[in-house]
């Protein structure tokens, strides 16, 4: 196998280890109605199945980490991926709603240590110089995922039932375990370690809640992210319940909303060129936030249709695009070394926010566009509070 074959493979497989996330989530977003029909249960209720998930990935990126860093990527992968093979076939036959959020929540356990390992992968496995490129392909697939896989779930609705979505998800990820096998390098499993000591782990996580100005961009970022997790959780109660519009027509608008993020974050390099990532943050929190009141005004007073409201998604999504890559470079730079622990550490906050964002919109959906409109005003005012007035000594310091 020639080197170009060698690294060609190694990407493809981080790069759907990278998606596993969006996919697991997006997918069965099209078929919220069809899995709540079959299992008697409204579709409120299906939203603690995407908050199960959401607390699953949180937990399971501070857990996957440090076994990953010392007992091998392939042996913990192997594990955490077949959980989630075995896990994805349990969700297609569960018999009811409540075991479909338990299914979930170990399906979500065991995918998290496909996220969180690439990262590492790259960093022992390609030479300084191609590490940005190669991220830059990762950050890409991950932007395209969200968009693409509601419409194969749909497409998926359209051929078989709800069932296959998980059954496919399983496969996926059961193929990837044998190109996991075949094609990622063996010399990464083979550094000694001592015993595997929990107190470590913790003191080192620990560590990190000392860090002021980690602390402010960190959980300004994880907080603003929300709306992203509650677009994702109100979607379908929004566009299937409210707007009444068929599966195949939900996964493109879904489609086109979640194309904000991704067109916005390629933006953002070109931005960066000529700006700080300050800079950046000090236009577009304040954007997000007055978008947000204008779309839930909107709502409140039944003046929004639903172009209008992709729109204004739109836009809304496009300001997340900018804001988490900025927010996430300024709150890891302070690291030298500990640099995967803090990013853990961040991608659980922010999953562990967006499952409060999801169980949110269930508790609270009024029929209308107005709740999930609402929950992303109050997590761009909760960032915007964080970050420009809980946090403007450190600001200002920049």
């Amino acid at each position: 196998m020639t080197q170009t074959s060698s690294r060609t493979k190694i990407i493809l497989i981080l790069g759907i280890l990278s998606a596993i996330g969006p996919l697991s989530i997006d997918m069965y977003l099209p078929a919220f109605k069809n899995i709540a029909a079959a299992l008697n249960c409204s579709q409120e209720e299906m939203g603690y199945t995407l908050s199960s998930f959401f607390f699953g990935i949180c937990l399971g990126q501070l857990i996957s980490g440090p076994l990953l860093d010392h007992f091998g990527r392939k042996n913990v992968l192997y594990i955490g991926l077949s959980i989630y093979v075995l896990s994805s076939i349990a969700c297609a036959f569960a018999p009811s709603v409540e075991a479909l959020t338990i299914f979930r929540l170990f399906q979500a356990l065991g995918g998290s240590v496909g996220m969180v390992a690439p990262n590492a992968v790259i960093r022992e496995t390609f030479e300084e110089k191609e590490r940005p490129k190669i991220m830059s392909m990762m950050i890409l697939i991950l932007g395209v995922s969200p968009i693409l896989a509601p419409s194969l779930g749909s497409l998926l609705l359209t051929l078989a039932s709800w069932k296959a979505i998980f059954l496919v998800l399983a496969g996926i990820l059961l193929v990837i375990i044998f190109l996991i096998k075949s094609w990622l390098p063996e010399k990464i499993n083979h550094e000694k370690r001592g015993p595997f000591k929990i107190s470590t782990i913790i003191k080192a996580y620990r560590a990190l809640f000392k860090e002021k100005e980690y602390l402010v961009f960190a959980f300004t970022g994880a907080i603003g992210a929300g709306s992203i997790f509650t677009y994702v959780g109100g979607a379908p109660l929004t566009f299937l319940t409210y707007y009444k519009v068929s599966e195949s027509t939900f996964g493109f608008l879904f489609a086109i909303v979640a194309s904000g993020i991704i067109s916005a974050s390629q933006l953002n390099r070109i931005v960066l060129k000529k700006y700080t990532s300050l800079q950046v943050l000090r236009v577009t929190l304040p954007t997000q936030l007055a978008l947000g009141l204008l779309l839930s005004l909107l709502a409140k007073f039944d003046l929004l249709n639903m172009e209008l409201n992709i729109f204004l998604l739109f836009l809304i999504m496009g300001c997340q695009g900018f804001n988490f890559p900025n927010v996430a470079t300024l709150a890891l730079r302070p690291f030298h070394q500990g640099a995967g622990t803090a990013s853990a550490m961040l991608g659980s906050i922010q999953m562990a926010w967006g499952a409060v964002c999801s169980v949110l919109v269930g508790l609270l959906f009024d029929g209308t566009p107005f709740t999930m409109a609402i929950i992303i005003v109050g997590c761009a005012a909760l960032a915007n509070t964080i970050l420009f007035i809980l946090g403007r000594g450190i600001v200002k310091s920049h």
